[in-house]
């Protein structure tokens, strides 16, 4: 089987644990998206009320004009943004799919075989979890603060909402940076399945061709 050396340690995975890295991460993700849309009167509380108190922070010291409240409603929040209506917020809104992938990613991703290369894997997973999901909430609130703002200065909704929701999800490039250092056994685990792949392909190219030169080889028997 496939083994890769990286910086003096060996990575080498097995099929079951590919499977279980495949249907955890999406296990996992799914676990988290509907339990954070599940208890959304707590967790999307914390992100309107946050989101509220940096853009009322940035009033107090002059950095904006804006200063908003957010109302509850039967299932949701909403932002009151004064002289432009209403925002609605939603689970999206809250950065939890990104969280959700990566925590799926990172908790799900196989360990090595190898006992050296896999010490401390839980350690470097919890960290890499931690400081994954401290990033992306962070940069999900300061989008909403940006946001906010250009709304209220005039900007059309669906223009900035757009814009800035895709320029920040370069975020998930840095995470992966992250993943790669703390859990190599992510990317290389990938690494692992195409070399596997091509692997097995190439036998059987091989067998192939050995099967067609012995069928060419073959003489009819002669009899007298």
């Amino acid at each position: 089987m496939t083994e890769i050396e990286y910086e003096g340690k060996k990575y080498k995975f097995t099929w079951d644990g590919i499977l279980i890295f495949v249907v955890g991460t999406v296990a996992i993700a799914l676990f988290v998206w509907f339990g954070t849309e599940a208890l959304w009167e707590f967790t999307h509380k914390i992100v309107v009320e946050q989101t509220c108190a940096v853009i009322n922070w940035f009033t107090e010291i002059g950095w904006t004009n804006l200063e908003i409240s957010y109302t509850k409603l039967s299932s949701s929040f909403k932002f009151n943004i004064p002289g432009r209506g209403d925002i609605g917020f939603e689970n999206a809104c809250t950065g939890v799919q990104a969280i959700a992938m990566f925590a799926g990613l990172i908790i799900a991703t196989p360990h090595a075989q190898d006992k050296e290369t896999n010490k401390g894997i839980w350690k470097r997973k919890i960290l890499s979890l931690i400081v994954a999901s401290a990033i992306f909430y962070v940069v999900n609130i300061l989008r909403m603060v940006i946001q906010l703002n250009l709304y209220y200065e005039g900007h059309s909704w669906s223009d900035i909402h757009v814009s800035i929701s895709a320029a920040s999800s370069f975020i998930a490039a840095v995470i992966i940076l992250l993943m790669h250092k703390w859990i190599p056994e992510f990317v290389f685990s990938i690494l692992w399945v195409i070399s596997e792949v091509k692997v097995y392909f190439r036998k059987r190219k091989e067998n192939t061709l050995v099967s067609e030169t012995n069928e060419s080889d073959y003489q009819e028997p002669h009899f007298v």
